[in-house]
């Protein structure tokens, strides 16, 4: 039962990005160091519509000079 809980609480987030201002999606990956074209392309397949690429780099190097300097 609990398996059949986790799995149907990850396939309801796949499409959770979709409609999101893609200038945010770019914000919160910056911040996560994900990587900037590898993202938009997922985005892009998962929501069946290609994202903003310009308006979703300019919220990634912002989100990007919000990250934490790492202390190592």
């Amino acid at each position: 039962m609990i398996l059949a809980c986790l799995l149907g609480a990850g396939c309801a987030g796949l499409g959770a990005d979709c409609g999101v201002d893609a200038y945010q999606l770019g914000r919160r990956d910056g911040r996560l160091g994900a990587g900037l074209e590898a993202q938009a392309d997922i985005y892009g397949a998962r929501c069946g519509a290609p994202i903003d690429r310009a308006r979703y780099a300019e919220g990634y190097g912002d989100g990007f000079r919000e990250r934490p300097i790492p202390l190592w």
